[in-house]
């Protein structure tokens, strides 16, 4: 009974975020179909089993793809796909060091599926050429090609909860199932509620750190020992004057790409007075909604205000997270998170408030947060 309940309300929860009604077998619900609960009893009755990391393989041509598949040995096998030159060979994006491309086959005008690559640029004699390279991530364009567990293009909403079960994360029209570092991502089509696109992530934070340490970073971005393994980011750092507080310095950070973990935020209040220097953090906030296993882009807004009326400072922020690459490069979603002042000046979360905000789409700039947390009722003790 309690899988039941899950399951119903991973359900709900899936159509309100896409803002559609659930479809099997080609039906909608509201007319002749199964009912929400008939699906959901044929989901638990599948009863997938936890993710493993054999789960994140496919297969295309005879070759298993996995996380250590070799690059160089896929090329010589199967070649470069036709259209490989005239794509200005399979470029996404890149730097002075490293070269993001995909290998698309058979070709790069109709592929039934892509390899993401991330290449290091090397000078052999006067000609750039690709160096070490590995598989960053594979995306599914055909209904040909089936994941492991048998999800294909096409496939229902309701087809990958019976494969795969509950997600790690949703947003509107994406579900994440991660494990381990791998990350199988789901796109469906929030109108016809079918499935348009598969992609593995085997590399993706890896491949995102290095190239991130040589064309990414934000230029304003300044060391600080007493944050380590923070780096500040200036532009949404700001001198401002909180309840309790006084006037102070509000400083926004983010983990290094030297780190190994995944890049986060972190947010601190520091004194705003040279001479008490060696007392300079006064405050560390809680942890960022934000972040949640998510990969942090870059600090997008900061806002200063009192939310729920009750003469206290309360601080909003958005930022943008990465979700993979396209043709275009890096690809991103914002993610807001809100700190509400308590009476003794200290900050807090609400989760499940954050988590609403987010579910909802009102993330997206700070008069959107705003205007949603203005109609709620809020009472901070």
């Amino acid at each position: 009974m309690r899988k039941l309940i899950v399951i119903i309300v991973i359900i709900f929860w899936l159509t309100a975020c896409s803002s559609a009604v659930v479809k099997t077998d080609n039906h909608e619900v509201p007319t002749q179909a199964k009912s929400g609960q008939e699906i959901a009893e044929k989901i638990v009755s599948a009863d997938p089993k936890p993710l493993q990391e054999e789960d994140f393989e496919i297969s295309y041509r005879s070759h298993k793809i996995d996380k250590i598949t070799d690059i160089k040995e896929l090329i010589h096998k199967l070649g470069y796909g036709e259209g490989y030159d005239s794509s200005n060979r399979g470029f996404i994006s890149g730097n002075g060091a490293y070269r993001r491309w995909n290998l698309s086959y058979p070709n790069y005008v109709d592929p039934e599926i892509r390899f993401v690559v991330l290449s290091k640029i090397e000078l052999e004699g006067e000609e750039l050429v690709d160096g070490e390279s590995y598989l960053v991530a594979v995306s599914l364009e055909s209904p040909k090609f089936k994941t492991k567990r048998g999800l294909k293009i096409g496939d229902t909403l309701g087809k990958v909860l019976q494969l795969y079960g509950k997600p790690s994360i949703v947003t509107n029209g994406s579900l994440l199932y991660s494990k381990n570092g791998l990350h199988l991502r789901i796109l469906w089509d929030t109108k016809k509620e079918n499935v348009y696109n598969i992609s593995i992530d085997y590399n993706m934070e890896k491949s995102i750190k290095q190239q991130r340490s040589a064309d990414y970073v934000e230029e304003d971005a300044q060391p600080d020992p007493n944050l380590e393994p923070y780096t500040i980011q200036e532009g949404q750092s700001f001198i401002t004057s909180l309840n309790g507080w006084g006037k102070v310095r509000f400083v926004s950070t983010l983990k290094d790409e030297g780190t190994n973990d995944l890049i986060q935020a972190k947010f601190f209040l520091e004194v705003n007075n040279d001479k008490y220097v060696e007392k300079k953090i006064l405050y560390e906030f809680p942890e960022f909604y934000g972040n949640n296993g998510r990969m942090i882009d870059r600090i997008k807004a900061v806002s200063f205000k009192d939310l729920n009326q009750d003469g206290r400072t309360d601080i909003v922020i958005i930022a943008d997270y990465i979700t993979g690459v396209n043709a275009h490069g890096i690809e991103t979603h914002p993610v807001a998170g809100i700190y509400f002042q308590k009476k003794d000046n200290t900050y807090t979360t609400l989760p499940e408030l954050d988590n609403n905000i987010n579910q909802t789409g009102h993330n997206r700039t700070l008069q959107n947060v705003i205007q949603y947390v203005s109609k709620q009722r809020i009472n901070m003790q």
